[in-house]
């Protein structure tokens, strides 16, 4: 079966037969527990022996499933009866070790080892403390030892399998779909692995992919190549690729609709890839709407269904033969999110991506359209869970994300403070805070361009600086606009003394900054003045680009080098952002004790000077980051100065 050997001699207990690498020793020898050599484990195909780390020797196996059956036999013979936290002990020979997550005073009895599902579980804590990595067998690998285990060797295990069920052609000799579908079966419950597999190889029984299967199937019943990058090659290197699938149906093979895919005993359903070198996925139909397919990692070959799953055709191969059948009606998926997918909800692709951003698979900017970042996000997360890699998200990937596809409904229990005038619900500081921590985290902290600093940063720029220069807290609803939407709030002329969350949502202010200034009135507060003439000095030699709403198109100049291209000064406003939230949220008091000032009542008991001191290191650090150093501050304090009295003077 594959590399899984059969028993041998057990003069192998004395053959040295070494494994370098820098993987652990347990998987480089297929060795599991990590057991010492001995004749009794050649039973179970013990080839050899290695020395590792400490002088010690571990037995090698062909198979991790070889190794994993002689544990459960090493288990059975010499540690039942013991308390399990000895047996762990005796096992590692480490002194205070049991077994993870057993109790220590439990009795390793002879029902545990014989029971496959107490067994195996039993034997994953052991090597997982012996790798340090966890295991590398696959389910369906635990459960062939186990069986070998109870055969009583490798041998036996074999001997004890059933025939493998060939399909002959009918009688005139012609390859059948029926043929297919019976070759298909035979495979169930064998390895995902993206690999290559020799299609003239009648005795392979795995891993597989989902191409190579239905490949090696059509080449064993028809003896053809069908679905190769090269037809030219050798069937035992012709690589299977189900973007060549789709190549060989426009070149040679018959397109059926998925409908008569389903009702053909042998017919093919294929999902094209969503781009050059991505993976598509391929199935072979039983005739009743079920498939039989190498689906992924985390499923291995299985049975499973035409069905609720997307598909773009189907496909009779020339040369074989099927049986006519009426076409079944195939329900299709209540909805795929894809790449070019019609009548998408820009609300479940927004949950989509900040799920896969949540699983640290960044799918670009949160904004509710699936592009190709957030495809790329997908395929990521599908091919590290063993999933399907097709870069749709439908029921199995949304459930593997842990989100659902429809509109969600509001939860019990949870009341909707104020809706806006158009009834969308208003702001929740709580849901909030965390989703954009968690955009401003992933900005990255160098552009692929140094002419372009991030985008979203960039956009938030002018809002943290005010906030952060003025006092006054972030308004949550224009911060969330500008994340949204990726563009600059409209100049709005804010509502005078409003509470900040009350606002609807579609009502944006926009940062005092972006006004045109006002002349002060006799005894206002001269920050205003400092505030106008500094922001858009620090804009522009942050970002290399005027701040929006001060651009003069007639007087082009040379953009300044974007000091948001160094890491200093992307780390400061970082900080800044973070603070600012937390002043916003009430975490954290208004610097300055502006808060006193202003007559508001303290929403916290930490300490005015360090909320001042949080505003203004990352204020400073930034500033001396922007302007190359503590040499060039004169420059700039000369251009504040003139602007300062450039501005007192229009009074």
């Amino acid at each position: 079966m594959g590399q899984i050997g059969r028993s041998t001699d057990p003069s192998t207990a004395d053959n040295r037969d070494d494994v370098a690498g820098s993987e652990v020793a347990s998987f480089r020898y297929n060795n599991p527990g990590a057991q010492y050599p001995s004749a009794r484990a050649a039973r179970f195909g013990q080839t050899g022996y290695g020395i590792i780390g400490g002088g010690h020797k571990i037995a090698r196996f062909p198979s991790p499933v070889n190794g994993a059956a002689s544990n459960f036999d090493l288990l059975s013979r010499s540690y039942v009866g013991m308390r399990i936290g000895e047996a762990g002990t005796k096992w590692t020979g480490a002194h205070g070790f049991g077994v993870p997550g057993y109790d220590a005073n439990a009795i390793l009895t002879k029902e545990m080892v014989d029971d496959p599902v107490q067994a195996i579980a039993l034997l994953k804590a052991i090597a997982g403390r012996e790798s340090g990595k966890g295991n590398n067998l696959t389910e369906e690998q635990w459960r062939q030892a186990h069986r070998m285990y109870k055969a009583g060797s490798a041998d036996a295990f074999f001997d004890g399998l059933p025939a493998v069920a060939v399909a002959q052609p009918p009688a005139n000799g012609v390859p059948s779909g029926a043929g297919l579908v019976q070759r298909a079966r035979a495979h169930i419950g064998e390895q995902y692995v993206n690999t290559q597999v020799p299609k003239d190889d009648p005795h392979w029984h795995g891993p597989w992919d989902c191409a190579e299967f239905v490949s090696w199937l059509v080449y064993q019943e028809a003896n053809m190549l069908y679905g190769c990058v090269d037809h030219t090659a050798q069937p035992a290197k012709a690589d299977a690729y189900t973007g060549a699938w789709k190549a060989d149906l426009e070149r040679l093979g018959k397109r059926v609709s998925v409908e008569e895919a389903a009702a053909t005993v042998g017919a093919i359903v294929l999902r094209y890839p969503p781009g050059p070198g991505k993976m598509g996925h391929i199935a072979v139909c039983d005739g009743n709407g079920g498939t039989i397919e190498a689906k992924g990692r985390r499923y291995g070959v299985v049975a499973d269904t035409v069905h609720g799953r997307g598909w773009h055709t189907g496909i009779l191969i020339p040369g074989i033969s099927y049986d006519n059948a009426a076409p079944i009606k195939v329900s299709l998926p209540a909805v795929i999110y894809e790449v070019g997918a019609p009548n998408m909800d820009m609300a479940v692709v927004k949950r989509i991506q900040a799920a896969l951003a949540a699983k640290g698979f960044d799918p670009g900017l949160i904004d509710g359209e699936f592009g190709l970042n957030t495809q790329a996000a997908v395929l990521r997360f599908q091919e590290a869970e063993g999933m399907v890699v097709d870069g749709a998200v439908g029921p199995e990937t949304a459930a593997a994300l842990g989100i659902s596809l429809g509109a969600e409904a509001v939860k019990p229990g949870v009341t909707v403070a104020e809706t806006s005038p158009a009834g969308a619900p208003a702001l929740d500081l709580q849901q909030l805070l965390p989703l954009i921590l968690m955009l401003l985290s992933k900005e990255k902290p160098m552009a692929a361009d140094p002419a372009k600093p991030g985008q979203g940063l960039e956009l938030l720029l002018p809002l943290i600086l005010q906030s952060a220069l003025s006092g006054k807290q972030l308004d949550i609803t224009q911060l969330l606009t500008v994340l949204a939407t990726g563009k600059p709030a409209p100049a709005v002329t804010p509502i005078a003394n409003a509470p900040v969350l009350s606002q609807p949502v579609n009502t944006v202010p926009a940062p005092v900054v972006s006004q045109p200034a006002t002349p002060q009135q006799p005894g206002a507060a001269a920050p205003v003045d400092l505030i106008t003439v500094l922001m858009p000095l620090l804009y522009e030699r942050l970002t290399g680009k005027p701040l929006p709403g001060t651009e003069k198109p007639d007087k082009p100049a040379e953009p300044l080098a974007p000091a948001m291209s160094r890491p200093s000064v992307q780390l400061s406003a970082g900080m800044l952002g973070i603070v600012t939230l937390l002043q916003s949220a009430g975490i954290l008091n208004l610097p300055f004790n502006l808060g006193a000032i202003a007559g508001q009542a303290p929403t916290t008991t930490a300490p005015v000077s360090g909320s001042t001191m949080a505003t203004l290191i990352p204020i400073i650090t930034g500033v001396i980051g922007a302007t190359g150093g503590f040499g060039a501050l004169g420059g700039i304090a000369s251009k504040l100065l003139g602007g300062l009295i450039g501005a007192f003077g229009k009074k």
